[in-house]
């Protein structure tokens, strides 16, 4: 016999802050940083600090807001660790993922956080549905 569904066991079950290792093979061919998921507001506040003034309003400085998620979503490597901060030659977080990572990581590790975060494709098609 098949057993029905759950969802409220789901929701109660489920990790609120699920983790997921992206690798990044040009630090070593095991080398993968480990992301967390984001919540809404922490997303919010990223985006708002973001933002920068224009004639017509404001505009998303994306490579800041890459940058921003990286540090706060980051489990490992801690971007604001003293020892990688000082071999970099930096004082702060976001300066560290400029200065280390290329563009296209930067835009891989965005995206991979924004998916885990729930943006990805499966819940782009559970807006259409």
């Amino acid at each position: 016999m098949k057993k029905e569904f759950d969802l409220l066991q789901s929701l109660l079950d489920t990790e609120f802050k699920p983790e997921k290792d992206v690798p990044m093979r040009r630090f070593g061919e095991q080398a993968s940083f480990r992301i967390r998921a984001l919540d809404g507001k922490d997303i919010q506040r990223i985006r708002q600090q973001a933002m920068y003034p224009t004639k017509n309003g404001e505009k998303l400085d994306e490579e800041k807001f890459g940058t921003l998620l990286i540090v706060k979503a980051c489990v490992n490597p801690d971007w604001s660790d003293r020892r990688l901060l000082e071999g970099l030659g930096v004082s702060d977080p976001t300066e560290a993922v400029q200065k280390r990572l290329l563009s296209g990581e930067i835009a891989k590790l965005t995206a991979a956080i924004l998916d885990l975060s729930g943006f990805g494709e499966d819940a782009e098609d559970d807006v259409k549905n």
